[in-house]
């Protein structure tokens, strides 16, 4: 440690002068130097960013205080002694995100046998915004930057961080919870299990930080009746009434459409009191409007608590936003601060998205974690993945044959023809003999040898008798 510290110092004064931004950051990933012309482009002060860690992870915007060195962080593989170079990038005053490309050069020593430092030396001009943020999502190589520039306008817009993906009804979703959290519209989610309900519904209610200081009461519908409804509603409104909020605080009810038919009646009636300062956020597997025509679910209930509706897709619906969530996740796993991981490879990216993923994201997010934890180099192979995507992949490879359908008629021919020809072996080639063990007449046992054209094929036999 003293020798790597020896040598930053003695580097630091050699890049002091340069005209271009460089940093340096140590062996735990810790920001140690950083010239000039770096802070001048950053528009900070020394001390605001070294000696801070940073982690190989998006963050959302809203996160200032992570922002700054999780950006800034080259891939993992630098600290492993492989240069590179990539995109890093900034938050400027005005709030847009500056990249610009850096070159990541490791200062491997000989002795060196885990992490090494690093130097990082930033190109002069920004990166030109040429390309869509649609086109940068798809390329797979490149999801980390993908990513950032997702969670950046997202976290800018509305704190939104983990509804990620281009389908358009994710790209939906997050303008209905723009719009629910800055009207206090009652909204309803919809979703398979697994999808996210639960975060999108809560994301509604904090709406990029204007719910900070508003209650929220998560309700387990299918857990509750009238009167323990009852109860839990009048207690959460008196607490909410000694707090004097300003915002209507809010009902999380999930899986609504489970609500038993008494606590629905409960429910309509709480709503319809016009004094009372309360809104509805709900989690449901169908529209409630549907399961109303369908008499399922109170018609009145229905519409009241489906003002707007967020409708989720399940996963393998949206098969394109799979290696960004994939990618997501594991820069979760990264912001633990734990072992650093810089993406997937392609062989397992496309397992991924081959995958039927019953159970949602929820699903893919407990995979990501599992393989990120079993992951011996900078990224997720397909070694690292569970046995049953790859049980799926060979299923896949090996589709069953299609059933082919039954001709009765053609069917009981070849059943006959068997018979026939068996019963003339048994009777060697007596043809009335055969026809008594087949049961039937000796004419018929003719016109069917001739019908299949098997009769000038049986040899006639000189002790054949005549016909009955």
């Amino acid at each position: 440690m003293a020798r790597t510290r020896s040598n930053i110092n003695a580097l630091s004064r050699l890049l002091g002068g340069c005209d271009v931004p460089v940093y340096a950051l140590d062996q735990r990933r810790r920001i140690v130097y950083g010239n000039a012309a770096c802070f001048a482009w950053l528009g900070i002060e020394p001390r605001q960013l070294v000696g801070k860690t940073c982690d190989y992870h998006s963050p959302p915007a809203h996160e200032l205080d992570q922002l700054a060195p999780n950006y800034l962080c080259p891939p993992p593989e630098v600290f492993s002694g492989r240069p590179g170079s990539g995109e890093i990038a900034w938050t400027s005053s005005d709030g847009t995100l500056v990249r610009r490309i850096a070159r990541f050069v490791p200062l491997a020593f000989p002795d060196e046998t885990t992490a090494c430092p690093v130097i990082v030396f930033v190109d002069g001009q920004d990166v030109p915004e040429r390309e869509s943020r649609q086109a940068r999502r798809l390329r797979t190589d490149d999801l980390h930057a993908a990513l950032r520039d997702m969670l950046g306008e997202m976290g800018q817009r509305f704190g939104l961080d983990q509804v990620v993906g281009d389908h358009p009804a994710i790209a939906r979703a997050r303008e209905v919870i723009r719009l629910a959290a800055a009207t206090d519209s009652r909204t309803l989610v919809i979703g398979p299990p697994g999808s996210g309900r639960e975060y999108v519904a809560r994301a509604v209610h904090f709406g990029g930080g204007l719910r900070d200081s508003a209650p929220l009461a998560p309700l387990a519908c299918n857990l509750l009746d009238a009167e323990l409804l009852d109860e839990t509603i009048a207690s959460f409104v008196a607490s909410c009434a000694e707090l004097q909020i300003e915002r209507p605080a809010t009902l999380l009810l999930l899986e609504v459409d489970q609500l038993p038919a008494d606590a629905q009646r409960a429910l309509a009636g709480i709503l319809s009191i016009r004094e009372l300062n309360l809104r509805t956020v709900a989690t449901s597997r169908r529209r409630l409007i549907e399961l109303a025509s369908e008499n399922r679910f109170r018609e009145d209930l229905a519409f009241s608590l489906s003002t707007l509706e967020i409708a989720i897709p399940p996963l393998s619906q949206r098969r394109d936003d799979i290696p960004l969530l994939a990618q997501y996740f594991l820069e979760r796993k990264n912001a633990t601060g734990g072992k650093q991981l810089s993406g997937f490879t392609s062989d397992a990216i496309e397992r991924l998205v081959a995958y039927d993923w019953p159970g949602n994201i929820d699903e893919l997010a407990e995979l990501v974690s599992g393989a990120c934890n079993r992951a011996n180099g900078s990224q997720v192979t397909v070694a690292d993945l569970p046995q049953r995507l790859e049980l799926a992949a060979q299923a896949a490879a090996r589709p069953s044959a299609g059933r082919e359908p039954i001709q009765l008629d053609l069917f009981l021919e070849e059943v006959e023809q068997e018979l026939l020809r068996r019963a003339l072996e048994r009777a060697k080639g007596n043809k009335a003999k055969a026809a008594r063990l087949l049961g039937v007449t000796r004419s018929r046992v003719v016109r069917r040898l001739e019908h299949f054209g098997l009769a000038s094929s049986e040899p006639k036999s000189m002790f054949e008798e005549p016909g009955c």
